[in-house]
């Protein structure tokens, strides 16, 4: 058998690693191209997968190409249903105007099956457009937020372009940081509710890395029995050592039986993902009197108020316009106060009402916070740190080469040698 010569083998190396890391370019290329998945299938009770794609930024003369998909990650057959709904952030209101709602037929799922849904959506006025996906399957809810950016300028591609507006921003290039990633989720894991209750839970978000984190977005699931909306859609970007919150409101329906249900969420950015549950324990004996219930939520909302009032001081700081959502936050502070004197009047129900304005206005400040702050971060197709690794490769083969080269041609052929040996 014929050995391999050292150029040979070195041949062989240079190819493999071209190999490996076109492989490994080929994997960050498709984790840019927009589609985001959600994979809920960590426990048990949850059995679905959300996939949506779609163009960061488009021309306002082009069509938005929307794909949603509902993956089956399940053991059971079950029916599942996808909703799709366009919106458009009003600069003004600062409210989300509904543009238009497409809904899918109902399709029977075996486990590993997926249900595709496809549409276009022709926008005709420029500004930051909301999608969201809803997905009803097997007596649960799930739920994904996306945005995209619409503007008066051709472009060739999103990733080069900046286009700032009134009232948020644009699409950027984003350029990956070298250093360490990570994100601590801090909340309650386990609530007790009871048939009717109104509730507003908090996740806040830390960034414990040492490089800025990008286009955080949101998933959740969770019972039929049970309403939620989160705010806000999506966090755009949180820096190093930087925190922010994401709201969630539930409504127990009446009709909830007891029992122990879980609100599965995942916190999914260009860099980093992480998992949360919160077990939601609704029975009947965990309504409290009116008065303590009452008193529970003034000092939740007190606790809110205080973090987001650091984190509106901490977003002017960026040169961005917070007086809106200061203004939010004024009013919750003075809804407060009111739901403060009619406790202490003995007046709970008049408490409890002025307390609901309250967390409108907490939602609202959450979710300006997000708008006024809107990028897209994408990073290019080839990741430079990869492109850098590969270069370094290559370079060090051809010294390889060049040496193994010059170090074969000084020795003289075995031959000749065996030949000289014998003479002398």
């Amino acid at each position: 058998m014929a050995k391999i010569s050292y150029v040979n083998k070195i041949f062989i190396i240079v190819i493999i690693s071209l190999i490996s890391v076109t492989l490994m370019l080929h994997y960050k290329l498709n984790e840019i191209t927009g589609l985001n998945s959600f994979d809920v299938g960590v426990k048990e009770k949850v059995v679905g997968m959300i996939l949506l794609g779609y163009n960061y930024s488009i021309n306002i003369t082009d069509t938005q190409n929307i794909t949603a998909e509902f993956v089956n990650t399940g053991s059971s057959n079950y029916t599942s249903r996808i909703e799709i709904t366009v919106y458009l952030f009003n600069n003004t209101s600062g409210n989300l105007e509904q543009q238009a709602d497409y809904y899918d037929s109902t399709t029977f799922l075996l486990p590993g099956n997926r249900e595709t849904f496809k549409i276009s959506y022709l926008s005709n006025r420029v500004g930051v457009y909301y999608i969201r996906v809803k997905v009803h399957y097997d007596s649960k809810t799930a739920e994904l937020w996306g945005s995209f950016f619409v503007s008066y300028i051709y472009f060739q591609t999103p990733r080069i372009i900046f286009v700032p507006i009134s009232y948020g921003g644009g699409t950027i290039p984003g350029q990956k940081e070298t250093g360490i990633t990570s994100l601590e989720l801090e909340y309650k894991d386990k609530v007790d509710l009871y048939p009717g209750q109104k509730v507003l839970l908090s996740v806040t978000l830390k960034n414990t890395g040492t490089v800025n984190l990008h286009n955080l977005k949101f998933y959740s699931s969770t019972t039929d029995y049970i309403k939620f909306e989160v705010n806000p859609k999506e966090v755009y970007e949180l820096g190093f050592n930087g925190s922010t919150i994401f709201l969630i409101s539930l409504e127990v329906s009446n009709s909830t039986p007891d029992g122990e249900y879980d609100f599965a969420f995942n916190v999914l950015g260009l860099e980093i993902e992480k998992t949360g549950n919160i077990k939601l324990n609704v029975t009947s004996f965990a309504k409290k009197p009116l008065k303590d219930e009452v008193y529970q939520t003034i000092l939740n909302y007190e606790y809110l108020i205080t973090e987001l009032d650091h984190e509106i001081y901490t977003t002017s700081l960026n040169d961005l316009n917070t007086s809106r959502a200061q203004g939010y936050l004024d009013d919750a502070k003075r809804n407060l106060q009111r739901a403060k004197d009619y406790y202490n009047e003995g007046n709970y129900q008049d408490a409890t009402d002025a307390l609901d304005s309250v967390k409108r206005d907490l939602e609202k400040v959450v979710f300006d916070l997000a708008a006024i702050s809107f990028r897209v971060y994408i990073y290019p197709a080839y990741d430079p740190f990869l492109v850098l690794i590969l270069a370094i490769m290559i370079i060090i083969a051809i010294l390889i080469l060049i040496f193994l080269y010059r170090r074969r041609k000084k020795r003289r052929p075995k031959l000749i040698r065996e030949f000289t040996e014998e003479e002398t």
